[in-house]
């Protein structure tokens, strides 16, 4: 009886610790307190529902002490109106990445089941993809400064103005609005401003506009921008993996640290801008076509691409290249390129080199062309 009565207030000892309690935290719990997704906040991914306040709401949790705010397969229809600021806040946006001081930096992953299928030709009558994950926003706007999603800026300030909450995009789509009742038209809104972040990663991401390129209307008027990358004086941390953009007036404006793996752009009328800024980027493999202005350096920068891939549309069309390479400023010494290997191919015709074309080729340095002179 004593050795029976022994056991018996062991094992109630272990069960008031909590050893074997139910409520005990396990791996999957831990996982799930970071993992936030959207459905279960009301979003329905189908297409026609405004999803705009159940994603907003997911962020915001998300947002708290950092974590993944996750899209499972399906178009979100993001219809909710510009959001001017928030607390005193600017966004201007539909969706926002809450402002976070330097002293309470984390992360915030925007993550889908899958990303959507890009049709790389926009001379082929291709409409956009509906699987995967998608943020579609439906919104018609004439303001350059709206997007479907931007950070929120912080009080004015020295360094105070930036927002620490680093965003990460992986196996997602953000798509904007350039058809209604199947007649094509001009959108000012851009996709995705970072501007403000601090830092960000993206990889798998798909950026691009509901028509179909070879019918759509040349974005330019508009100012539409597709992805904005953290601007000068950012925090050196800027990974992009691949990213797909088309349909913009310009694809992706970027300023320094950018290093990109494999970036490709399609049917803008610019497809990279390098805004002023200090330090340098570079590029692994570069895909544009059928843009008018495949590079274009508002302001100094040093930009090196080790892999230049362009195709020259040529015909009578919006998207006729016009300049592969243009310089039109300086930012406190002169913008220069260096590209290992160029690729530049004509539409009907095949590569040509000699197609290759620049306003300053004394800031155009062609390793390719050196090596075949030693």
């Amino acid at each position: 009886m004593k050795i029976l009565k022994t056991i018996f207030v062991f094992i109630s000892a272990i069960l008031s610790t909590g050893c074997f309690n139910s409520s005990t935290p396990t791996i999957e719990d831990k996982i799930e307190a970071f993992y936030f997704n959207v459905k279960k906040y009301g979003a329905k991914g189908d297409g026609f529902t405004d999803d705009t306040q159940a994603i907003q709401k997911a962020i915001n949790v998300a947002a708290k002490d950092g974590g993944t705010v996750f899209f499972p397969k399906g178009i979100y229809n993001i219809s909710g109106p510009i959001i001017d600021s928030v607390n005193g806040y600017e966004c201007m946006s539909q969706l926002y990445i809450p402002h976070v001081a330097i002293d309470n930096s984390k992360n915030i992953i925007f993550r889908g089941e899958f990303a959507p299928e890009f049709e790389m030709q926009a001379i082929t009558y291709m409409n956009p993809s509906r699987n995967g994950a998608i943020l579609y926003s439906s919104l018609i706007s004439d303001n350059p400064q709206h997007a479907v999603i931007a950070m929120q800026k912080g009080p004015e300030g020295d360094w105070t103005q930036w927002n620490y909450l680093t965003p990460s995009f992986k196996d997602i789509g953000i798509r904007t609005c350039t058809m209604t009742d199947s007649i094509p038209l001009i959108n000012s809104l851009n996709a995705i401003n970072l501007s403000l972040a601090t830092k960000c990663l993206l990889d798998n991401v798909l950026i691009d506009t509901n028509c179909p390129l070879s019918v759509s209307i040349n974005p330019e008027p508009a100012k539409s921008i597709g992805l904005i990358t953290p601007r000068v004086n950012n925090h050196a941390l800027i990974s992009i993996g691949l990213v797909r953009v088309s349909g913009y007036a310009c694809g992706i404006k970027f300023s320094e640290h950018f290093v990109g793996k494999d970036v490709q752009v399609v049917g803008c009328h610019i497809g990279m801008l390098s805004e002023s800024c200090h330090h340098s980027s570079s590029i692994q493999t570069l895909e544009i076509e059928c843009c008018n202005y495949p590079i274009v350096f508002d302001a100094g920068h040093n930009l090196f691409v080790a892999n230049y891939n362009t195709e020259h549309f040529t015909e009578d069309k919006w998207f006729k290249i016009k300049q592969d390479i243009t310089f039109k400023g300086e930012y406190y010494y002169p913008a220069k390129i260096v590209i290992g290997l160029c690729h530049p191919v004509v539409s009907y015709i095949g590569y040509d080199f000699n197609s290759f074309s620049t306003n300053d080729w004394s800031r155009v340095v062609l390793l390719e062309k050196i090596s075949t002179k030693l």
